[in-house]
């Protein structure tokens, strides 16, 4: 398969939504395949009998489309076509449009319609803009591609771990394909970086940065994994502490990282510090010299994480008592608690990593995930599989 790997569980949430009284915002970092989601899924209405007429597809990002900026003429031109039934209207990069969130509600207030948007930057979910929208507004946030779809497209090989070494390695970006020399790989990569800098942050606010930004970001991707705060950088890169705290936020808010909370246990309550932060795409973090081998641990648990968000699963760091579980990752009922280890092959390492299930209370589905290669093997305090044998699940 050479095109574009069908981002199905995508599709699927788009459809579950579809024609429900709510504005479909579709997020994620920059590149990451939101576009090719859309056209995706405008050849699913049309295969499901939607009239070409009716779905009204605008790429803001594109010159042709440079009348419509103001909004007005937007709105006037899909309100005239209000008579052939339903508008399906699609806006990509919807930023672009002056006072979007006003056009965007008049659409679903005045005419019968069903709308979708996309967005590079969280902004577009903040509680502001969610007010705008009146409240009526659903986030599907989309990442790269999961190591699944990723080993679909990478046609010269059939073997999983060489596919998933390549996986580590340069990340899960839709434009990769086995044919590209990996230096013009790694150099796209640095300029999606480059553009979520300048376009997703530094255009956010005045007076910012970029080169402060580009250490910031540099000192997290080395930092995956573990707990980061403003001090932190602020200690580390020699800057203040105010502008590492507007450099971490708006960082956090262009979703090239999430930030993923403790939670403690025990009293079951979410911990205001020490939360942890994870990159959207770990071939982004592997543009940075000297740093992309380190720590081959944190980088399984930085695919474990993406992939629990991909399945649809909030996720938490454990805390209980003294010791600490990787991933609490809720869904609806269910519950799993889940460590991540590059090898266990020494019983001290496989010891620790067991340790704090034995501290859990009630039920849920216990994992520890390894680099190693092994069949699955229960044990008293969980059940212990290979990372390629998780992912492909």
């Amino acid at each position: 398969m050479t095109g574009d790997v069908l981002r199905t569980g995508y599709l699927d949430e788009l459809l579950r939504f579809k024609d429900q009284d709510v504005i479909k915002v579709v997020t994620g970092m920059r590149r990451c395949g939101k576009s090719t989601l859309l056209r995706q899924f405008i050849e699913l209405l049309k295969n499901n009998g939607t009239p070409d007429s009716n779905i009204l597809y605008y790429n803001m990002e594109s010159v042709r489309n440079d009348r419509y900026r103001d909004g007005t003429t937007l709105y006037n031109e899909i309100v005239a076509k209000q008579d052939l039934g339903r508008l399906y209207i699609i806006l990509d990069e919807v930023q672009y449009i002056e006072k979007w969130e006003r056009i965007v509600n008049s659409l679903r207030i005045d005419i019968d319609c069903d709308i979708y948007i996309t967005g590079s930057n969280a902004y577009l979910l903040s509680t502001e803009i969610s007010t705008l929208l009146t409240g009526r507004n659903i986030e599907i946030r989309v990442l790269p591609l999961s190591f699944r779809e990723f080993s679909s497209i990478q046609y010269d090989t059939d073997d999983r771990y060489e596919l998933f070494l390549r996986y580590v390695h340069l990340g899960g970006m839709p434009f990769i394909r086995p044919e590209y020399d990996e230096d013009a790989i790694f150099q796209r990569l640095d300029e999606i970086k480059s553009d979520i800098i300048l376009k997703d942050i530094c255009s956010r606010k005045e007076r910012i940065d970029s080169v402060k930004v580009r250490k910031v970001i540099d000192y997290m991707f080395s930092e995956i994994g573990n707990a980061i705060s403003a001090g932190n950088i602020a200690e580390n890169l020699k800057i203040s502490s105010s502008t590492s705290s507007d450099y971490l936020s708006l960082v956090t808010d262009s979703l090239l990282f999430d930030r993923v909370e403790r939670y403690d246990l025990r009293g079951r309550t979410i911990l205001k510090t020490d939360g942890k932060y994870y990159c959207a795409d770990i071939g982004m973090r592997n543009t940075q010299p000297l740093k992309a081998d380190r720590d081959s641990g944190k980088i399984l648990e930085n695919i474990v994480y993406l992939e629990l968000r991909r399945r649809g699963y909030k996720v938490y760091v454990g805390a209980i008592r003294q010791l600490e579980i990787d991933f609490i990752a809720l869904k609806h009922d269910e519950r799993s608690y889940i460590q991540v280890c590059q090898t266990i092959s020494d019983e001290k390492t496989r010891e620790r990593e067991l340790r704090p299930f034995r501290q859990l209370l009630g039920n849920g589905r216990r994992l520890l995930v390894t680099g190693d290669p092994m069949p699955r093997t229960e044990t008293e305090e969980a059940m212990i599989v290979n990372i390629i044998d998780f992912l492909m699940e």
